[in-house]
């Protein structure tokens, strides 16, 4: 009986993702697969892959500095480069040849300007912390992938390649935030004993370091990433809730949802190189329950409310009982995607299975959580930021 029950031991020990797991591949993961940021999609109905834009008319003109303002918001020349751009690299993630040239010619040329480039502020001011975010999320980020997908697809020359993987270089490298930080919150932040690690700008810092370590196969940049996964992870509240971003406002709601989609990417960046971190787990605390939260807000709004009301750095969302989600944005709900194609059998994703039933009981928040739910696998966004490509291609498998 006892010879069973230690056998039954080493069975759960070694089949359960557990954190010695988590802990080994933040240490020790390899890439497997260089320069595949993302793998192009060539046989997925739902991949946008025809190029309904002239080139010649869609010009996306390097942006030469960047200078977001000292408040809230981002430098929005930078965020409108990125929507002509994905005209491009959407179709080119699913393989058009004729816009992966346009991919690398953009990116080329921005490359040669030495465009995107921060020339202040100093670290403790506003304006730098908007600036980096800039740089990672419209730039960085999406162009990275974007390089990777057009590599999958056509040639280009040596010369070419060490022009462009230096300019991300140096952009990744100018633009790291909170990448390193051990230092946490403190008391009257809303957010006491968190460390600034799990902050969403930290989380899109950390998916440029992973992509730019996939490119120039450096498993040194590759695994970073996975100190700031942890650290979310970690962090949350036993709710589910965190603490760095529902303390904003009327944008609570908004925030935890990019950070969830920071995560989703780190998650799925990993897994295209062989490893498998959506489960890890700390004390309870998992991917899973940030997720139920989520869902446990649409269904009842005011269980944020508690948080919100810090009302720290709300933006333009003033009233934190009125919580800003954008139905559309994949920014907002791309991480379902990811979710339900992965975990379809998990109590979270029943959930929206009975919900989808009936729909006219369901409020805004519940009809809106549902309907992307019963979109997985057919229409695309339109945009794709904080998920950095289109989620309806390249998060569902």
């Amino acid at each position: 009986m006892l010879k069973k029950v230690f056998v039954l031991f080493i069975f759960v020990l070694f089949s359960t993702p557990s954190f010695s797991n988590f802990k080994k591949i933040k240490k020790k993961a390899k890439i497997t697969k260089p320069e595949i940021i993302f793998p192009v999609q060539t046989n997925k109905k739902n991949c946008i892959r025809d190029l309904y834009i002239n080139p010649n008319i869609n010009y996306i003109k390097p942006i030469l500095k960047v200078e977001a303002p000292s408040g809230y918001g981002l430098d929005d020349r930078f965020d409108n480069a990125l929507s002509k751009f994905e005209d491009f690299s959407f179709p080119c993630s699913g393989g058009n040849v004729e816009a992966c040239e346009n991919v690398k010619r953009v990116i080329l040329e921005w490359a040669k300007a030495n465009a995107a480039k921060r020339t202040g502020p100093s670290d403790g001011e506003g304006r730098h912390w908007n600036d980096t975010l800039t740089v990672n999320l419209y730039i960085a980020s999406p162009m990275m992938a974007a390089y990777s997908f057009a590599k999958q697809v056509i040639d280009v020359s040596e010369t070419e390649d060490k022009i462009i993987k230096d300019w991300f270089k140096k952009i990744v490298k100018k633009n790291e935030h909170l990448m390193y930080s051990y230092s946490n919150y403190k008391s009257g932040s809303g957010a006491t004993g968190t460390p600034k690690r799990a902050h969403n700008h930290a989380l899109s810092s950390a998916m440029s370091h992973m992509q730019l370590g996939i490119l120039l196969n450096d498993n040194k940049l590759f695994k970073t990433a996975f100190r700031n996964f942890e650290a979310a992870i970690k962090y949350q509240r036993k709710d589910g809730s965190m603490p760095i971003e529902t303390r904003r406002g009327g944008r609570a709601m908004f925030y935890q949802a990019r950070a969830m989609n920071a995560l989703a990417v780190i998650a799925i960046l990993a897994e295209n190189q062989g490893y498998d971190i959506w489960e890890y787990e700390h004390k309870g605390k998992n991917y899973h329950n940030i997720v139920k939260f989520f869902i446990d807000f649409t269904e009842n709004n005011e269980i944020v409310f508690k948080y919100a009301k810090s009302m720290k750095h709300p933006g333009p969302a003033k009233n934190y009982k009125k919580q800003d989600l954008n139905s559309r944005s994949s920014s907002n709900w791309g991480w379902l995607y990811a979710y339900v194609s992965r975990f379809p059998d998990h109590e979270n994703v029943k959930r929206l299975k009975e919900w989808s039933k009936d729909k006219s009981n369901l409020n805004s928040y519940q009809w809106d959580l549902v309907q992307h739910y019963l979109n997985i696998g057919k229409r695309p966004f339109g945009s794709a930021s904080w998920t950095v490509v289109e989620p309806n291609c390249h998060f569902t498998k």
